[in-house]
């Protein structure tokens, strides 16, 4: 009923139907939240120290029976393999084909096995994870049926910036010794320099790094860098002013926040995200979106203490063994 065949780069034709797909699935998916494919990678292909796969995933129009009617790609997988051969699932079912069992009968067809030589179904991958935004009903049935268990959890927490429910949102001073630059563009070859250096300096795990270190080569907005006295940089906020529908609103989202170990401890962190939510309600937003690890203590804190509120649970799943926390 489905067919699929892995490519290391998809050629225009499927190229051009995954685009689509991945296009009206993130349109259909914007306002509850849940995952997205970026167009980029799409067309991405494999680099030093990583392989990327493609699967398009194909099936009769509307699942006829009929053998003349014409195929059409109904749902997309993105892996991406790294250097220690852990592999990263991205998938996405059209619209249309949702609650039809396509991704139910991809699961059945491929199998869950890592641990076969060449890894899962030959793309090197000894293990698999995928994150799912959005406490998504057709997620939690499909891993509930394998026995796939969740190995960790995000938040997205909201903050009204406008309105009756607005809770006065005051300049937060920088501490002293530290400056914050003017917000630059994401792609700003300066700012970009600063992000590579605090990254290079923050206790991330590297799967974490490299994770947002993807997200930032893909993503728009702008960043506010912090320095101290030496002029070296110890933080960054990133932010996209970009107006989205949610929960009937207009929302804009704080996407990174990270510190390097001396820049903690001084509330450097609440000034720079301050100072992002400052820009958002400015640029129009009235809620401001951000993702945080519940384990994080002082991120949590720190998020109530600015009025955030929970607003939805994020989960990733995994099999096989994976040594690092996950990335997000």
């Amino acid at each position: 009923m489905i067919t699929y065949q892995w490519c290391s780069k998809l050629d225009s034709d499927d190229r051009d139907e995954v685009l689509s797909l991945v296009a009206v699935a993130a349109e259909y998916d914007e306002e509850a939240g849940f995952s997205q494919i970026h167009p980029k990678d799409v067309t991405s292909t494999s680099r030093d120290g990583v392989r990327i796969s493609h699967l398009p995933i194909k099936a009769r129009r509307h699942l006829s029976a009929r053998e003349d009617a014409p195929l059409v790609t109904v749902a997309y997988l993105h892996l991406q393999v790294d250097r220690d051969d852990l592999g990263t699932v991205q998938f996405v079912v059209h619209p249309d084909y949702r609650s039809r069992g396509v991704a139910t009968m991809l699961v059945e067809e491929l199998g869950l096995d890592t641990t076969v030589d060449g890894g899962w179904k030959g793309t090197g991958a000894v293990a698999l994870r995928c994150w799912a935004y959005g406490t998504h009903p057709a997620s939690d049935r499909l891993t509930q049926r394998f026995g796939i268990a969740p190995v960790s959890r995000l938040w997205t927490l909201f903050r009204h910036l406008s309105g009756p429910f607005a809770v006065p949102l005051d300049p937060v001073a920088v501490p002293e010794g530290l400056t914050v630059d003017d917000p630059r563009p994401l792609g700003d070859p300066a700012a970009l320099r600063s992000i590579d250096a605090v990254l290079g300096a923050a206790s991330l795990v590297p799967a974490q790094r490299e994770r947002l270190s993807d997200e930032i080569r893909l993503g728009s907005g702008y960043v506010l860098v912090a320095a101290d006295s030496s002029e070296a940089c110890v933080g960054f906020v990133w932010f996209d002013p970009a107006l989205s529908p949610h929960l009937e609103l207009r929302a804009a989202s704080v996407r990174g926040l990270v510190l390097t170990e001396g820049g903690r401890g001084a509330g450097l962190g609440t000034a720079l995200l301050a100072a992002a939510l400052e820009d958002l309600r400015d640029a129009g937003a009235q809620l401001a979106l951000i993702r945080i690890d519940p384990n994080d203590a002082a991120a949590v804190r720190m998020c109530r203490l600015m009025s955030f509120e929970q607003e939805d649970e994020h989960s990733c799943y995994q099999v096989g063994e994976w040594a690092e926390a996950p990335s997000f």
